[in-house]
């Protein structure tokens, strides 16, 4: 047999990604104060006093490259050593509906009574048009960017594309399995030829930033730094990918790239010298990693709330300003921390409750032999 059950998972699969859940409460922490120097009225408000930090982290704090890198990282460290059938796809899906869908719903429904409250208020640029059911039921499937409609709040566009990129990584693990026989590893065969269209083609174009293909180079690093890690994959993978990325800005100057680079270096060094179990060890980090995702979706409709109370009090001093956007921010941490419990954590245990038959269950490809690889690109 090509796949077949093992007592244990892997090695790798079992400590804590500390170091991860770092990354992750950085990167939400920034992208959450960007939008907050972005959107009006309250950064306007706070300009006089906070004008020249609001304008730096308006053009400079894009960090959803930071989570695209750490996701590639953890899907490929978490789902490359399982075997994969199409029911294995399929019920991957459903659980990564269920991971990601339903909170994202639950951010929608959040943000919708807000609007109403707010659309006589705030501008068009932070309520946008009223919506229509056309534009809800593109929302439901994930594709609102691909079909043209407005994004009914800042960030879902990011779970559109990680819902895509996971897709696209499963078939390539179910192509190895099915079509490779576990012989031929379509991860590599297709994802370097994809990492060298993309990022000096389809990264270029921002019409092609509802596509998983625009946003593939940072995915496609943290796999390749899991398989570095692992020793799946030459030891010069991992190089070869930074050496693109060099030229790909060489070639045009993009400073996601550099981002995105620094960021797999740094997680890279950390991951291979086994650091990334324990460091660092602080309680806040945590916390905020771990409510990472649900901050990520709920911080745009509270800033939008608190922006409409500060409105119909008259509260538009540059003091006023600058007080809405830090009650925003705490107020935004304490609804994430609930949302975490409520929605978040429900929605990812809601499929782990659905009996398993065995092709569902913790089926793992055997370990590779000591001093082979999987066939990659032969560097040498």
């Amino acid at each position: 047999m090509i796949c077949q059950p093992v007592p244990h998972r892997l090695p790798t699969g079992n400590h804590p990604l500390q170091f991860v859940i770092a990354l992750r409460a950085i990167a939400a922490t920034i992208i959450v104060w960007h939008h907050f120097a972005i959107y009006p009225p309250l950064r306007e408000w706070a300009a006089p006093l906070l004008g020249d930090v609001l304008d730096w982290l308006a053009q400079n704090a894009r960090t959803t490259q930071v989570f695209f890198v750490v996701g590639g990282y953890v899907m490929a460290r978490s789902m490359s050593a399982r075997c994969w059938s199409m029911r294995r796809i399929r019920s991957f899906v459903v659980q990564r509906y269920c991971r990601l869908g339903l909170p994202y719903l639950g951010a929608i429904a959040m943000i919708l009574p807000i609007y109403v409250l707010a659309r006589d208020w705030l501008p068009e640029q932070v309520v946008g048009q009223a919506p229509t059911l056309p534009q809800l039921l593109a929302h439901l499937f994930f594709l609102q960017g691909i079909l043209g409609y407005e994004q009914l709040s800042a960030g879902l566009w990011f779970v559109c594309i990680n819902f895509q990129l996971g897709l696209v990584y499963a078939a390539s693990l179910w192509l190895r399995d099915t079509v490779g026989r576990g012989k031929v590893d379509f991860v590599g065969l297709l994802g370097w030829p994809l990492l060298a269209f993309s990022l000096f083609y389809f990264n270029l174009n921002d019409a092609w930033d509802s596509w998983w293909l625009y946003f593939f180079p940072y995915f496609f690093m943290g796999i390749v730094i899991h398989r570095s890690v692992r020793g799946e994959a030459h030891k010069l993978e991992f190089w070869l990918c930074l050496l693109l990325f060099v030229g790909a800005m060489t070639f045009e100057w993009r400073w996601r790239l550099l981002s995105a680079l620094l960021v797999g270096l740094l997680l890279f060094v950390v991951e291979r010298r086994g650091l990334g179990a324990r460091w660092p060890q602080m309680r806040m980090v945590s916390w905020l990693g771990k409510i990472s995702f649900s901050l990520f979706l709920v911080h745009f409709p509270v800033l939008v709330l608190v922006g409409t109370v500060w409105t119909r009090l008259d509260w538009v001093s540059p003091a006023a300003g600058v007080t809405g956007l830090f009650v925003a921010y705490g107020l935004s941490l304490l609804v994430a921390e609930l949302f975490y419990r409520f929605v978040e954590r429900p929605a990812a245990r809601l499929y782990r409750q659905k009996p398993r038959t065995e092709a569902d269950g913790d089926v793992f490809r055997p370990a590779p032999r000591k001093g082979l690889r999987a066939p990659v690109f032969d560097t040498r």
